[in-house]
């Protein structure tokens, strides 16, 4: 039994296993790499044919743009606060201040609440933003 990987864009896409000849079996438009001799390659490896000899490798992809770094750091940084403000709508903590009935201890977390967001909303200021950024520690 031989067994054939789908080549797709160069990268494997599907398996097919088979004792009779694939090239009869498929749409000559289909390309089919022999993997046989190859157990290790999977399903997404990058399959390169050079002078009629297949060579596979595993799939790394490329790293991140910076473009792409910003927008995952802002969606964070979005997802951060919201979490966040949800949490001093459900605490109260503002209106507890403002009345004058807040404990010491809500001060304090009010006032930990605030510099977290504060360092949350500033996180573009950081010297490795985008590519290195140090994620303040929610206080709660």
């Amino acid at each position: 039994m031989r067994r054939y990987g789908r080549v797709d864009q160069d990268r494997i896409v599907e398996f097919f296993e088979t004792d009779g000849d694939i090239t009869q079996m498929f749409h000559p438009s289909i390309i089919w790499a022999e993997v046989t001799d190859h157990p290790e390659v999977q399903l997404g490896w990058v399959a390169t044919k050079t002078d009629g000899i297949w060579t596979f490798a595993e799939y790394v992809p490329p790293p991140p743009t910076e473009q792409e770094l910003i927008n995952q750091a802002q969606m964070l940084k979005a997802q951060l606060l919201n979490s966040a403000a949800y949490w001093l709508l459900l605490n109260s903590l503002q209106f507890k201040v403002d009345t004058g009935v807040a404990s010491p201890e809500d001060q304090a977390l009010l006032l930990a609440h605030k510099v977290y967001s504060i360092a949350v909303s500033d996180i573009e200021k950081q010297s490795g933003y985008p590519a290195n950024i140090v994620w303040p520690v929610a206080p709660y």
